[in-house]
């Protein structure tokens, strides 16, 4: 090892531990360098020092040579990728690249002539510094099914330096095969495990002598499979890569959408690319192609479906990719970006949340309607503007949508969770499911309704009345997803159809982000609601699609998280005052547990839970006859609880609106400051304190091994169950990496299974 490098290895063995801040936005965190090859990344994942072969990576030990798409990236034939050959440690001298083949034939001419003709624009992903080598071609893509051997050889300071990748590659979908899906419903359950299904079972079908009284639809679907959830970088996915992964056959990085890694962290749009079904689908065959969601339409789920970049809360450029709209002066440029414009779809449907990422600062609508007080775009007002000159027709509430001609691209956009007391969930995310109820009149929460004051429904709208008088109107008004999937379904019906009336195809991608959402905040009463409205929706779209000849619904989740099911508690024996199970001084440590009058445990709270013997059934009722239970809080409840969460208090009550389970104060400047080792004293005080046991960033020595989200619930490593139903459904039993959906995808839209033996096709698009 030369000079220069042994003091950068001993400068890292002497940080003893150095970790990527997975979870900001704007980060490129792939790379211990930046493009100048000379100044250190901070971003860069833990290192402890030594080669990088010490590091789980496919990549040469002395330069951090690497190809892209990572090996054993599970492709179909036709399907685009960028080709992206690069190093990661700075070279004394200029990098070169000496050779590329492919399956042994030399392609390093075809490559370096690609290179050439791409130029150094800003998509280029050429480091500033020739002591790194980093060239990407971009839309290329193998032309048949086969195994295929890429291998790279590069001159490193005069020693040459080899990596090769492996890839086996599946038929390309054929939607006009024999027995071929044509229409696809890819359901999402964000953030839900096997407990969370479970949980909506029980609260909405119930259980008898111990046998279930019902099945719910996604249950009754006829395959059942399960898909392991890591990503590229940790056991633990974020919600980018466990849906982009899904999508692509590509395991991504966390905060990745439809890119791998490189060595350029300075630019997040730059990152080599691959294609999603949902884009290769529209690009070949014409398919139409849409979201549904109840989060914010950026968000990266949503996202997934047809936008690329490394960094997920890029939410303005990622909104202009959603309908196509590249222009030099906003925050998506045309100008070097011309293979990303060819290679991402605009969506033809589109519904959920997130104004600010839609329309321009200024527009009264943002305010008066959506109640944003501050925010929006400062470039081009997409909602307004860009998407109906494109030929899309702009709806904002359930009237609106139900109104909308079923004949033209929708761009849906409706009204958030805005009340001030609330928090955790956000404006740019739709009301939850439950709140939507009770301000329809079809629930209750702990016996209040709309009109209580608990619940801060019965207020005016605080920046305007533009979505209703009372908050609860404005709340109302927001669609359900069984309304919003099925005028998506409509449309895509509609535009697929060609002049003889017979579909030409079409995919969609139905969301349901809150299960994850509020599971972060450990709204599990809320989590649970969720759940039983993906299933209606399910029970919906099934029951149309067996009117359609040759459908596929699929449905899975991006991951779990850590919850349980516990048992459950009698909610007429849950009460008390704050401060009887613990009690804080101002807010901070220490905290004292218990009460003098108890000597032998915390409170009475203790020893609510029913378990075992003691977990009879639940009592929730659904008098309405609505599906959902008309009370979150019946006499008999069901409990939740989390393995790995922030500290927090519970009485095992349903909270009248959102919160976080954490403490945050404002400092001087009016700044949040999170307190994550504090429970939130406006949520109730008078319960238990949950210990959390997630890191807080306050441990200053080498126990901090943090960068990430610290006042919420995290994700689990947990596999997920894949649920399939019509056209090409058997392809989904089995146990199998999150991957290989794409590939199952491809197989019921036509395709063939993954062909055996080397690849004799070639890599094209040079």
């Amino acid at each position: 090892m030369s000079a220069p490098r042994r003091a950068i290895a001993s400068s890292f063995l002497a940080l003893s531990l150095l970790v990527s801040i997975a979870s900001r936005a704007g980060q490129d965190d792939d790379a211990p360098f930046k493009g100048d090859g000379k100044s250190r990344n901070a971003a860069d994942p833990i290192y402890f020092g030594g080669k990088l072969a010490d590091f789980p990576t496919h990549a040469e030990a002395e330069s951090g040579l690497r190809i892209f798409p990572p090996t054993g990236t599970e492709l179909f034939a036709g399907q685009r990728f960028d080709l992206r050959v690069e190093t990661q440690w700075p070279a004394q001298q200029s990098v070169v690249l000496k050779q590329l083949t492919v399956n042994g034939k030399d392609v390093t001419r075809a490559f370096l002539d690609k290179i050439a003709h791409q130029g150094t624009g800003e998509e280029s992903g050429t480091p500033a510094s020739p002591m790194l080598l980093g060239a990407s071609a971009r839309n290329m893509r193998f032309d048949r099914p086969g195994v295929y051997e890429v291998a790279a050889v590069v001159t490193v300071d005069g020693v040459e330096r080899r990596i090769g990748n492996r890839y086996e590659v599946s038929a390309a979908p054929d939607p006009k095969a024999k027995g071929a899906a044509r229409r696809v419903v890819f359901f999402l359950a964000d953030g839900t495990g096997l407990p969370l299904r479970t949980a909506a079972r029980l609260i909405s079908k119930g259980v008898f002598e111990g046998r279930a009284r019902d099945r719910l639809a996604m249950e009754k679907m006829p395959v059942q499979g399960v898909s392991m959830t890591a990503a590229f970088d940790t056991v633990i996915t974020d919600s980018a890569p466990g849906m982009a992964s899904l999508i692509t056959g590509m395991k991504q990085a966390n905060n990745a959408l439809n890119v791998a890694p490189d060595n350029t962290p300075e630019n997040a749009l730059d990152n080599p690319r691959i294609e999603t079904v949902f884009e290769y689908m529209k690009r070949v065959h014409g398919w139409k192609i849409g979201v549904v969601t109840d989060a914010f339409l950026t968000d990266a789920t949503p996202a997934a479906a047809v936008a690329h970049s490394r960094a997920r809360r890029l939410y303005l450029p990622i909104a202009q990719q959603m309908i196509g709209y590249y222009a030099d002066g906003t925050a998506q440029p045309k100008t070097g970006y011309a293979a990303l414009a060819q290679l991402a779809q605009p969506l033809d449907v589109l519904m959920g949340g997130g104004a600010p990422q839609w329309m321009k600062e200024g527009n009264p609508a943002l305010k008066d309607f959506y109640q944003v007080a501050k925010g929006g775009r400062k470039d081009v007002d997409l909602m307004a503007d860009i998407a109906p000159a494109r030929g899309y027709q702009v709806v904002r509430n359930a009237d609106e949508l139900a109104a909308a001609d079923g004949k033209k691209p929708l761009l849906g956009i409706f009204t958030g969770e805005f009340r001030p007391a609330s928090s955790g969930l956000g404006a740019d995310n739709l009301p939850g499911v439950l709140d939507r109820l009770v301000a329809r009149g079809q629930a209750t929460i702990r016996g209040k309704g709309a009109d209580a004051p608990e619940l801060a429904m019965n207020l005016a709208p605080p920046q305007g009345k533009g979505c209703g008088v009372t908050v609860a109107e404005c709340f109302a008004r927001v669609p359900m997803k069984v309304d919003m999937t099925a005028k998506a379904i409509d449309v895509l019906e509609a535009l697929s159809k060609n002049k003889h009336g017979q579909s030409g195809g079409w995919m969609l991608l139905v969301e349901q982000s809150q299960p994850d959402k509020f599971g972060h905040i450990l709204e599990y009463d809320r989590a649970m609601y969720e759940v039983v409205e993906l299933d209606q929706t399910v029970a919906a779209v099934n029951k149309r699609l067996a009117k359609l000849p040759d459908s596929l619904a699929v449905l899975t989740s991006d991951h779990a998280q850590p919850e349980t099911i516990g048992g459950v508690i009698m909610t007429g024996a849950l009460s008390g005052a704050a401060g009887s199970c613990f009690l804080s001084s101002n807010n901070a440590y220490p905290i004292l547990l218990g009460s003098a009058s108890d000597s032998e445990r915390p409170c009475p709270l203790q020893d609510a839970l029913g378990t075992f013997n003691d977990a009879t059934p639940p009592t929730y009722a659904d008098r309405n006859g609505d599906g959902y239970p008309d009370d979150p809080d019946p006499a008999i409840k069901l409990v939740i609880e989390d393995g790995f969460r922030p500290t927090y208090s519970t009485s095992y009550l349903t909270n009248y609106l959102p919160l976080e389970p954490t403490l945050t104060t404002r400092n001087d400047k009016g700044a949040a400051v999170e307190h994550p080792a504090l429970p939130n004293p406006a949520r109730q005080p008078e319960g238990l304190l949950m210990t959390g046991n997630v890191p807080t960033r306050n441990v200053t020595g080498g126990a901090n091994k943090t960068g990430g989200p610290i006042n919420i619930a995290p994700h689990a490593g947990d596999d997920v169950l894949v649920s399939a139903q019509g056209a090409g459904a058997a392809y989904f039993s089995g146990i199998y990496e999150n991957t290989s959906i794409s590939l199952r995808l491809a197989q019921a839209l036509g395709g063939r299974s993954a062909a055996v033996g080397a690849g004799k096709g070639q890599l094209v698009g040079w």
